[in-house]
């Protein structure tokens, strides 16, 4: 994407270096890293990262459309229906396929979501892979490269805490310390003093929520910078002690519900948005007979990190699922991914974009802010893909 830095990074890179980098990164999360990390990043310029922001703001502008969120609003379930919803979503993530070729690339639209992405361990991944190679010091993983470090941690801290004290501020996961984006956390809670929190743990006194210290003492919420997500609180069975759909007096930084209002429930309708947005159907309406398959994913519309997916569905397999369950899944047109980058050995790489915006209160519109990328030589993004495989995984974005 920007020859001279990827042929720099090239000629320094070592597998020694790799590791220092990854030990590096370790050091200023606090933590091991449970996720592959890749061994580059992915240089942009910085025309190519703002077109990423543009097209990732258009389409959140349009997914909060009031036609649109009748049906964002329709795959909200009862039992996960929380009170207290605020009118616009905090937080959202973009993906795009990077497609296309090196030297033109174009984006397309593979999913989308309204909750919080790693807005704290991005950045410092960024900074890691900056320092350890002595690239620039103006490179930064910021769709807006001169916005600066320190003008968006602002921004992300007062997203995150608004009004409130950091210590009545709590970072909400399913058994937070085990959790592969722990990293982000403990980023998180270094940089704004809040306290992570197990989800099991809250309990309710009448509409007040509460924590226990290391003490056993309770600690008021007030505000909850929200990072469980309903997949999981199903798939573990886990029981909470609060009622999740009572109105308590709290904050939400991320409301629950926008996970189902933003998420891939919109993709058959954002079509025409911009030219990012590929041709999407909900099962239960495609015409799956005569559309050439070969050209189509089929995946489930609830489903986290992509379980489910299909991407090289049959007939037989569309008929494999009840006529009643079609509704719950789409047929989404496939992208060819870009070879974006060669490595040092000729080996071809291909990659996702994440964009991660942040819409403030009282503002007119969502900010593009910052990146993330994920770099694979198989089918799709994943581990299951790419096993075996060097250069892939989890990786940033340095913009030029």
């Amino acid at each position: 994407m920007v020859p001279e830095l990827r042929k720099e990074f090239n000629s320094r890179f070592s597998e020694a270096k790799y590791l220092a980098q990854k030990n590096d990164l370790e050091h200023r999360c606090g933590c091991a890293i449970e996720f592959r990390i890749a061994e580059t990043p992915l240089f942009l310029t910085r025309e190519m990262a703002g077109r990423a922001g543009r097209l990732a703001e258009e389409i959140l502008l349009r997914s909060v459309s009031s036609d649109l969120q009748q049906y964002g609003k329709e795959a909200i379930p009862s039992e996960f229906n929380v009170s207290g919803e605020t009118s616009l979503p905090l937080f959202a993530a973009v993906d795009f396929a990077i497609t296309g070729s090196r030297t033109h690339p174009e984006f397309k639209l593979i999913e989308l979501q309204g909750f919080p992405s790693l807005y704290h361990y991005q950045p410092a991944f960024s900074e890691s892979m900056r320092d350890m190679y002595g690239l620039p010091k103006e490179l930064n993983g910021l769709i807006d490269p001169t916005l600066g470090s320190e003008k968006y941690h602002a921004i992300l801290k007062r997203a995150i805490l608004g009004s409130c004290d950091p210590q009545e501020t709590v970072l909400l996961e399913i058994d937070p310390m085990h959790q592969k984006t722990q990293c982000d956390f403990l980023l998180a809670q270094k940089h704004l003093g809040i306290h992570i929190v197990d989800i099991e743990a809250v309990i309710s006194q009448g509409n007040e929520l509460f924590h226990p210290d290391p003490e056993g003492n309770l600690i008021r919420i007030k505000r909850i910078y929200n990072r469980a997500i309903a997949d999981e609180l199903l798939r573990k069975k886990i029981e909470l002690r609060f009622d999740i759909r009572k109105d308590y007096d709290v904050e939400w930084a991320g409301h629950p519900n926008w996970y189902f209002r933003i998420s891939k429930v919109l993709l058959p309708h954002l079509a025409g948005t911009n030219e990012a947005v590929p041709n999407a159907y909900y099962l239960s309406e495609a015409d799956y007979r005569n559309l050439d398959l070969s050209r189509y994913v089929l995946k489930p519309l609830y489903s986290f990190a992509g379980h489910g997916v299909n991407v090289n569905p049959t007939v037989a397999d569309i008929e494999a699922i009840p006529a009643k369950d079609r509704s719950a899944w789409l047929l989404q047109e496939k992208v060819n991914y870009a070879d974006i980058i060669t490595t040092p050995d000729d080996n071809a790489v291909r990659g996702e974009l994440r964009v991660m915006l942040i819409w403030s209160e009282g503002e007119t519109k969502p900010q593009a802010l910052h990146t993330l990328v994920r770099l694979t030589r198989g089918k799709m993004v994943g581990v299951d893909y790419n096993k075996g495989l060097n250069w892939v995984g989890s990786s940033c974005a340095l913009v030029q």
